[in-house]
C-alpha cells in the first residue's frame, strides 16, 4: 500500500516545508484543490475500492489547514509527526487518517467531523 498525505489550504511556504520534511519518508504529498472537496477522501488518497463521485461538486469548502494521511501504520504516523516537527512545520491542528468508515466521506464532511472533535478536545 502506498503512503499518501493529502494537504488542504496550506500556503506556499508551509507546503514547501511539509514537502521537504516528508521527502525522506518516500510518501506522496498531494494538495487538494477546492474543486475536489466533493470527492471521497479515499478516492483522493488512492484507496482501492473507493470510486469517484461523478455527480457531486464541492458546494462548500473551508479555509483551515487539514492533513489527511493514508497507508501509514501507527509507527509510521509517529515518524511522520516527528519529521514534521523536526522540519519546522509546526502544529497542524486538523489531522485525520483514512479509515474504512471515512474513506467514502467527502473532504467537507471529514473536515466537519475532525473540527468538531478538535474543538471538543481543546475547548
Amino acid at each position: 500500500m502506498k503512503r499518501v498525505v493529502l494537504l488542504y489550504n496550506f500556503d506556499k511556504t508551509r507546503l514547501q516545508l511539509v514537502r521537504k520534511s516528508l521527502a525522506p519518508l518516500g510518501c506522496t504529498v498531494k494538495t487538494v484543490a477546492k474543486r475536489d472537496y466533493g470527492q471521497p477522501v479515499g478516492f483522493l488518497a488512492g484507496a482501492e475500492g473507493v470510486s469517484p463521485n461523478k455527480t457531486k461538486n464541492a458546494s462548500e469548502g473551508f479555509s483551515e489547514e487539514m492533513m489527511v494521511i493514508y497507508g501509514f501504520g501507527s509507527e509510521m504516523i509517529d515518524v511522520l509527526i516527528a519529521a514534521l516537527k523536526s522540519g519546522g512545520v509546526g502544529k497542524i491542528d486538523l489531522k485525520a487518517v483514512v479509515t474504512p468508515t471515512n474513506a467514502v466521506w467527502d473532504s467537507v464532511k471529514l473536515y466537519g467531523e475532525i473540527k468538531a472533535d478538535h474543538e471538543a478536545m481543546n475547548g
